[in-house]
């Protein structure tokens, strides 16, 4: 598996894990008004963490599919964020307060092989990702490589497909696990609970 030294920037285009590089997603985030999103963009921290402390109540996952693929059949970009030639492990899921509000949805692909205890947490439903890799004692770090905005809801339910799609907040980032990579994870946020304003380009 990689390491985070043997890495090259990726090429950009239209896709949730194409890249356009550390220097250009922190201008991106930058960009946006809210003070709260930019810190929750640009940080190193737990995602889940961050959002329980932004609603004052516990997050819970849900709505998790897990599904093993081909690497031809990954996300677009994927393959080349991971470093890997092997099937991959697709797991999208989201978060929502205690009220069943959904604060978060997330893609995170990850490759084949690792340490069969952090393997288990990204199967396990029943506990967001980030607490549960930290509470099996992983020593993670985050390299956001892309952000901005995309539309909201990311797969709409049937019953909200009448609604006009809104502009979300959202990053894409390498999760480190010591000199591995560990997952391609992206994340976007519900603007009804997370600033998706920008400002003005300079």
């Amino acid at each position: 598996m990689p390491t985070r030294t043997e890495f090259l920037p990726a090429a950009h285009n239209d896709d949730d894990f194409d890249t356009f590089g550390t220097d250009t997603a922190r201008s991106a985030i930058a960009r946006f008004r809210s003070p709260m999103t930019r810190m929750l963009l640009g940080t190193d921290g737990l995602t889940t963490t961050l959002l329980e402390s932004w609603a004052g109540t516990p997050m819970r996952v849900g709505d998790v599919a897990l599904r093993v693929v081909r690497p031809e059949l990954a996300p677009r970009g994927v393959v080349a964020l991971l470093g890997t030639e092997g099937e991959v492990l697709v797991r999208h899921s989201t978060l929502s307060d205690a009220g069943g509000r959904r604060w978060s949805w997330n893609r995170v692909v990850a490759g084949p092989g690792g340490d069969p205890a952090l393997r288990r947490c990204l199967t396990d439903a029943a506990v967001p990702l980030g607490p549960a890799l930290r509470a099996a004692g992983a020593r993670l770090e985050r390299t956001v490589v892309r952000a901005g905005v995309t539309p909201w809801p990311p797969e709409p339910r049937e019953e909200a497909r009448a609604e006009e799609p809104r502009p979300a907040a959202f990053r894409t980032y390498r999760l480190w696990c010591g000199d591995d990579v560990l997952a391609a994870v992206h994340e976007v946020f519900n603007p009804a609970h997370v600033p998706a304003d920008l400002g003005e380009t300079a």
